[in-house]
Parts: structure tokens; sequence; C-alpha cells
């Protein structure tokens, strides 16, 4: 029990550090902020490591990142919205699995994607009004849909390395 119990926080902490890179050296910036590779390793966390490592790594490992690059009003939201990202994809990754044994299971990182999109759009709106928050979408919409489908091959490719 112990084993596992320090299994999973050393994996934690190497997500959180994943992510955090992978979301403050690629960053491509556009009107309301940046496009970043932190999604991608959310992802693939939640396809290897499950859905309870990527809440920790995604939330964290995020949030960390818009505090580091001065963003700091995002970084509450991002805790809870990259979090959940990496929860809503772990937990149907896993349903997924259980029933298809195809690409289609993969369908998990494009639904907690626009998640994430429609996170960010409740948390701009709050924050700057909802016409504001509108000219996001299309950066995060783009962030995701690419992120999974880099996620998809890499998460397939290190699932078969592990299994």
């Amino acid at each position: 029990m112990r084993t596992e119990n320090f299994k999973k926080i050393i994996y934690s902490g190497l997500g959180i550090a994943l992510v955090f890179i992978a979301t403050i050296v690629i960053k491509i910036p556009y009107v309301k902020g940046y496009i970043n590779f932190g999604d991608i390793f959310i992802f693939v966390i939640s396809g290897i490591l499950g859905k309870n490592i990527a809440l920790i790594s995604g939330g964290i490992g995020s949030a960390f990142s818009d505090i580091y690059l001065g963003y700091n009003i995002y970084a509450p939201g991002t805790l809870i919205i990259k979090g959940l990202e990496g929860f809503i994809a772990g937990t149907l990754i896993r349903l997924l699995d259980k029933k298809f044994n195809s690409y289609f299971v993969y369908l998990g990182y494009f639904i907690a994607g626009l998640w994430m999109v429609l996170g960010y759009l409740i948390y701009e709106t709050m924050l700057y009004g909802f016409a504001t928050a509108m000219a996001s979408v299309p950066g995060n919409l783009a962030q995701a849909v690419v992120s999974a489908v880099v996620a998809i091959p890499l998460s397939r490719a290190l699932r078969a390395v592990i299994k």
C-alpha cells in the first residue's frame, strides 16, 4: 500500500513538471493569451496514469504556469478547469476502453478539450464579460483539437510500451 501511494506521489510530481514545462516552453501568443502544449501532456497522463493523477497534474502544473508567466488572475480558474480536463479525459478513456478497442477510445480527449473551452468561456465571462470572453474561444478550441490529435498517437505508443 505504501509503495502504491509513493508511486502516485512520484507520478503526480512528474506530471506536474511535464505539464508546467510544456506550457511555459512552447507557447504561441494570440489575442487573448497564448496557445500551449500543456494539454497534450494532460491528455497523455490521463490515458496512461489515470484520472486522479491527471486531475492533479493538469490543475497544479497549469496553474503554476499561469503564475510563472504572469497570468495570476487565471491561476484559480486554471487549477479547476485544467484539473477537471484531466479528470474528464481519464474517466472517459477508462469507460470507453472497456467497450471499444480502437481510436474511438480517444474521443474522451476531445470531450475534455471542449470542457476546457467552455470552462475558460465561463471563467473569462465572470472576469471580463461575455463578448470579451468569446475572443478566446477560437484559440482555446484550436489548442484543444491540436492537443487531442497529438496526444492520440503519443498515448497509443506509450500504452503499447507499458503493456
